[in-house]
């Protein structure tokens, strides 16, 4: 509010930043790392309207608030008359709080100098006077009336959140929910921490009697044979700090204030003393100034000064009187008590007021079905992969859980009901299941009979009820759990041995049918590719036997050519025949007409290379033990002008070529080089079949070559420029 309020609450409120209250600034702590407090305040107004607080309301909650503030600046210095009566340092701030307030100037500062006290006349009203107070009086009655004002203020927006969440029609049922932390033990424990403490010994208690009653009511009605429950019960805790006969922590707490009202120190005093009546109790310890309690969670040690001072009620008749008399309606709402005049009665201290609260909350709990959640914070850094085992211990510790677990654990840790228990464990008994199927034909109660007794578990670690079946230790589930992991583990290991089988089998089926597949595909297409070279020659040329029966299949690369493995030949005639990266189309071994000086030509060894777009011609021969390789020529595919074959069996080719020396070779596989020919080349390289060739020798003279067939000779043989 300080930091964020609006210019018009600054201007008509006299708001400033924190460091100019009292109330705001003491502490000395005004910013708070990861706090934004302008970002919260304004989501508390965004809540606020949505709840329904009017605008007028919002302005009237932030009047109050001001005047709290400006309350906590109100200084005091001893009267220049009397030491023992205190006067306002700063008249101006008395009359801007009661411009807050709507009340006169004059009035604020009598109530917060002095106080009106009525001496009674045997049960009629008797005279009235006004007592001064000194300083210490002052500001303690000073803190009193803001405290008021703050706690009237609280309450009513309270009352407005549940008016906001009432059910707009009747309700059979009603959800409750109840919030609250657990115990607080710090290094200096005062009043507010002993008010926590109490609240929760008496949810604690309450807590261990429904637990107990929940538990011994299913004992009764499922027939359950059970021993007694000794458990800790705190009710003597609650009676030391409660109780009146004997007189309690409270008791004594209010007499202090009522005896020693005017010096907080003595008051404090004075409680010491009382507290020496609490020291029958063995839960309870007084020494040094402090005392502490044997709470069910931990001994605490609770600081005597200052105890008594936040206990009574500083809210004075004169203060109420201010309020009441307020011409602001908002005001006057929140202290709607009756100003009777011939009332007498102490009013109720902080100390009475949480115990009727706690009173109230605990009977309201006793008339409902409880439901528990407990929040364990495992760090302080908002992490989801931090677990800090210390604070853990302590929430469990203060939360009470070792009790509530402890009390369960007294009787049967588990039930549950035949159905629910069968379904869980029937695969425990081969029985009741095969082979993770359910097979049982009886009722649930003899399954559940039957699966305790399959897994060895001893008759006195279970009863049978009538709708549930109970187990005494969580040992036993764990064990239960633990043979059911193991069953699932197992299933789930044979399930994945049969999958890995199944996955092997079609795998090596897979690449047997892909293998085969690709086979024949190959097959298939150099099918088609042979026809078309049968299709080339036309029925020009005379056929082997195995050519006519269609058993040799084209493979190309007869060389391994295109092998990338720079050990082998194939890619040592790649390197000879100067290729580079062309792929070879078709390579084979085959004779290759060499001319001879003074004589005639004859067949030589050698290594036939197609490409794309080259036809080459490599010689391999050994020299110094080594094999070497060397371009004998190189054609390009363009320069081809035909192929000239005879029309008998042999495999010599010519190859003629444009202005350079033709190419005369016998191939073995004549069809398919024709047809690799013919497919570079687009279908623009024809066949000519002749018994007599011609040729250009490599002096570019025409030469010819005859063909004569001879049946007694089995291989063709070139003789003379003559082949039979």
């Amino acid at each position: 509010f300080t930091k964020s309020a609006s210019d018009e609450y600054r201007q008509n409120f006299g708001i400033s930043g924190p460091e100019n209250f009292l109330y705001t600034s003491k502490a000395g702590c005004l910013e708070v790392p990861n706090m934004d407090d302008s970002r919260e305040y304004a989501d508390t107004l965004k809540a606020m309207s949505v709840i329904g607080i009017s605008t007028a309301e919002q302005d009237q909650i932030h009047r109050m608030l001001a005047a709290i503030l400006w309350l906590g600046n109100v200084q005091f210095v001893p009267h220049k008359d009397d030491d023992n009566m205190s006067q306002i340092t700063d008249p101006d701030i008395t009359a801007f709080i009661a411009y807050l307030l709507e009340s006169t100037p004059e009035l604020v500062s009598k109530v917060l100098v002095s106080r009106t006290i009525e001496t009674p006349r045997g049960g009629r009203r008797g005279s009235v006077y006004d007592v001064p107070l000194n300083i210490a009086q002052a500001e303690s009655a000073r803190n009193g009336l803001a405290k008021a004002i703050y706690d009237r203020l609280f309450d009513w927006i309270v009352m407005r959140v549940n008016q906001a969440m009432q059910a707009r029609g009747e309700a059979q049922y009603i959800i409750g929910v109840l919030d609250i932390y657990g115990f607080e033990i710090f290094d200096h424990n005062s009043f507010e921490q002993l008010c926590i403490n109490y609240v929760n010994e008496k949810l604690q208690q309450i807590f261990i009697e429904l637990t107990l009653k929940a538990e011994q009511e299913e004992y009764v009605r499922e027939k359950i044979e059970w021993t007694p429950i000794d458990y800790f019960n705190n009710k003597v805790v609650c009676d030391l700090i409660e109780a009146k006969r004997p007189p309690g922590v409270f008791a004594a707490m209010n007499d202090a204030c009522a005896t020693a009202h005017a010096d907080p120190k003595a008051a404090d005093q004075s409680l010491s003393q009382r507290l020496t009546a609490c020291s029958h109790s063995k839960h309870f310890a007084l020494y040094d100034g402090n005392f502490t309690v044997k709470h069910y969670a931990g001994d605490v040690t609770y600081m005597l000064s200052g105890m008594t001072d936040k206990n009574k009620d500083q809210l004075l008749r004169d203060h109420l009187e201010l309020c009441k008399g307020s011409s602001n309606s908002f005001l006057q709402t929140l202290f709607p008590e009756d100003l009777a005049q011939d009332s007498k009665r102490r009013p109720p201290t902080a100390s009475d007021r949480i115990k009727v609260s706690a009173n109230e909350l605990v009977t309201k709990l006793m008339q409902s079905q409880p439901s528990y959640i407990r929040t364990i914070k495992p760090n302080e850094n908002k992490s989801p992969s931090e677990f800090d085992v210390k604070r853990v211990l302590h929430q469990v510790k203060y939360l009470g859980l070792c009790e509530n677990i402890r009390i369960r654990r007294a009787g049967f840790a588990y039930r549950q009901t035949f159905e629910k228990f069968v379904e869980r464990f029937y695969l425990l008994s081969s029985k009741t299941s095969y082979a993770g199927d359910f097979i049982w034909t009886g009722g649930s109660k003899e399954a559940c009979i039957q699966i305790l007794k399959d897994t060895d578990i001893k008759s006195e670690e279970w009863q049978i009820g009538t709708t549930k079946v109970f187990i005494r230790h969580p040992e036993v589930i764990w064990g239960l759990e633990t043979m059911r992991e193991h069953y699932w583990h197992g299933m789930a290991q044979r399930i994945q041995t049969a999958w890995r089988k199944y996955q092997a089998f079609r795998a090596a089926k897979a690449t047997k049918i892909q293998r085969v597949w690709r086979q024949k595909r190959q097959a298939f297409e150099l099918i088609k590719f042979r026809e078309h070279g049968d299709g080339l020659l036309g029925g020009k040329k005379e056929r082997r036997r195995f050519s006519i029966c269609s058993l040799r299949t084209f493979n190309g690369d007869y060389l391994m050519v295109n092998s990338r493995d720079k050990h082998t030949r194939g890619f040592l005639l790649r390197e000879a025949a100067q290729i580079g990266s062309e792929p070879a189309v078709f390579s084979s071994r085959i004779e290759f007409l060499v001319p001879r000086a003074m004589r005639s030509a004859r067949p030589m060894p050698r290594q036939l290379v197609v490409t794309k777009d080259h036809v080459c011609i490599v010689e391999e021969k050994v020299v110094d033990g080594l094999v070497q390789h060397a371009l004998v020529s190189k054609t390009d595919v363009a320069a081809i002008k035909d192929l000239a074959m005879s029309p008998y069996q042999d495999g010599w080719t010519v190859v003629h070529l444009m202005s350079q020396p033709d190419l005369v070779f016998n191939c073995e596989f004549k069809t398919e080089m024709l047809t690799w020919l013919n497919s570079v080349s687009q279908g623009r390289i024809h066949l000519q079949v002749n018994s007599t060739i011609s040729y250009n020798n490599k002096n570019m003279k025409s030469t010819q070559i005859k063909f004569v067939k001879n049946e007694a000779v089995q291989r063709a043989v070139f003789e003379k420029k003559t082949v039979q």
